[in-house]
């Protein structure tokens, strides 16, 4: 049985007058609740129900039923539209009926702000760690080829470091690596010297890539004495292989722009992935789960090395001597949010956090 119809507007797409119609729902209409629509002529035109794109209810404004035809119906009176379509049983979308009750959007907002929560918490942190182990290496290349052009643009100045210093250093952490990553087993590295501005000072950082950025700070805080290259700079380049070999530094860009860094992976675009860079290195770097697997790798390193691990407490006695108002077991210190010093030094001292 057809319903008694409701009064509208209907523009045909060809002409801009209104044509005065009535709109009937008949369940019989190309099955389910689809439109008969009827002029003042006379003239029926039928829509399926798939074919009719009903008016969302709204506080304000007027209905319009859009038609895949191109052709669109225009409700005038909105109140008698909403009673009417109510009485026919045209249900309103959940995302509408959700929108006209602030119980529901209330609802919704905390649900989504739940959600994002433990996207970042979690899932996140997930996502970016299987994607960092799955990037291949050479892609890996990429990303730390430019991030390394930023990391120079923005903090880096070519290094003032005599070249048979840096030559030196080289050739011991060479020697320290073959010890301990027998075969081919080794991380793809590369050691870099660059002159820092004050705010990392004695510094060491590993890129996406394998590239290891030493400070000319570090050196000088951690010299070579009695042609021997300080085993407490090994130590912190040992830490810093760690992350290397943990693809720490592509995980974390990863994490600080999770979407972007997913949409460049598969679209083959790293500049979004790469404008996370320096937001990645501000804020921090590293999480204290990394630091911990980086101190790890540096322990087992420097005992396949033949290193005192204790040498890396020297490490932060330096570094509280050359910063006093550094709280090691406080806030975070350069680019990193390491552990509390007081753990880390137990790790090198007992070989237990």
């Amino acid at each position: 049985m057809i319903d008694a119809g409701f009064p509208a507007q209907w523009f045909d797409g060809r002409s801009a007058i209104a044509k005065a119609c009535t709109l009937h729902v008949d369940a019989q209409v190309h099955g389910g609740s689809g439109l008969l629509l009827r002029t003042a002529l006379g003239v029926e035109h039928r829509y399926a129900a798939a074919a009719v794109q009903w008016p969302e209810r709204t506080r304000h404004g007027r209905r319009q039923i859009l038609l895949d035809d191109g052709s669109v119906v225009d409700l005038p009176d909105a109140a008698g539209w909403d009673a009417w379509s109510e009485a026919q049983g045209l249900r309103q979308p959940l995302a509408a009926r959700w929108a006209l009750s602030w119980r529901w959007a209330i609802g919704s907002s905390l649900a989504m702000l739940v959600f994002l929560f433990a996207s970042w918490r979690w899932f996140v942190p997930w996502g970016a760690e299987a994607a960092a182990h799955w990037v291949p290496w050479s892609w890996e290349q990429r990303i730390g080829e430019s991030s390394l052009r930023q990391v120079d643009q923005l903090w880096m100045k070519p290094s003032e470091l005599p070249q048979a210093t840096r030559a030196q250093i080289e050739q011991a952490v060479q020697s320290m690596v073959a010890k301990a990553y027998p075969g081919d087993q080794a991380p793809r590295y590369r050691l870099l010297f660059r002159q820092a501005n004050k705010a990392l000072g004695p510094n060491a950082l590993a890129l996406p890539g394998g590239d290891i950025i030493v400070t000319d700070a570090l050196v000088e805080m951690l010299p070579t004495q009695n042609g021997q290259v300080s085993p407490t700079l090994l130590a912190v380049v040992a830490h810093e292989l760690g992350h290397v070999r943990g693809r720490h530094g592509l995980e974390m860009l990863f994490k600080a722009g999770a979407i972007t860094a997913v949409t460049g992976i598969w679209l083959g675009d790293f500049s979004s992935l790469l404008a996370t860079v320096p937001a990645w290195l501000a804020q921090a770097g590293y999480s204290r789960e990394a630091e911990r697997e980086a101190d790890d790798e540096a322990l087992r390193v420097m005992r396949a090395a033949g290193i005192d691990p204790r040498v890396m407490v020297l490490f932060f006695q330096k570094l509280k001597q050359a910063f006093p108002e550094r709280d090691g077991d406080g806030g975070d210190f350069g680019l990193a949010s390491h552990p509390p010093d007081s753990e880390r030094m137990r790790l090198f001292e007992t070989g237990q956090r």
